[in-house]
């Protein structure tokens, strides 16, 4: 394991860096979630589609799995029961891909760029009932620029909303 320290808009954040393999830890944290519908009785089903290849990362596992868990759990947050959320798991180009689609609500195209910024929120009526502060996205993209990677989201209101992180296999810390 080795530390790396990186600035960001809070300031300095350290980032403890070790080799993982990334369909493990992606299939770790969705086990956890296939626990949590099964005891809540949620009528959702998480599909996996990973590549059979191992891919090898270098990040900050609690980071990622931290980016993971908003994810899906905005997914299922805003799916309707009977849902199916769908992982993917890729390689291109030296990065590992992973994508999370649902079948919720999806996001008006006017609020498509303004996601990731601190405490917005596309619904306030809607996000009343189902609670969280609005920082969780931005949260998830400040973790994934920290590992030099991107996030993109696209949506189609009424069909779902696709998140997709893009991380480097390997990179060299500036």
């Amino acid at each position: 394991q080795r530390q790396m320290c990186i600035r960001d808009s809070s300031g300095n954040t350290h980032l403890q860096l070790e080799y993982v393999n990334f369909n493990e830890l992606i299939n770790f944290v969705l086990d956890r979630f296939d626990m949590m519908i099964e005891n809540e009785q949620k009528n959702y089903k998480i599909r996996r589609e990973f590549t059979k290849r191992d891919l090898w990362v270098e990040l900050d596992t609690d980071k990622v799995i931290q980016v993971l868990d908003n994810i899906l759990n905005n997914a299922i947050k805003y799916s309707p029961d009977g849902g199916v959320i769908t992982c993917r798991l890729v390689e291109t180009h030296n990065n590992v891909v992973f994508s999370i689609s649902d079948q919720g609500l999806g996001i008006p195209k006017k609020d498509l760029g303004k996601v990731f910024e601190r405490f917005y929120r596309v619904d306030k009526s809607h996000s009343r009932e189902i609670g969280g502060t609005g920082l969780g996205l931005a949260i998830t993209r400040s973790s994934i620029a920290m590992h030099h990677g991107i996030i993109k989201v696209s949506s189609k209101e009424g069909e779902g909303t696709t998140f997709t992180v893009k991380i480097p296999l390997s990179y060299i810390p500036s």
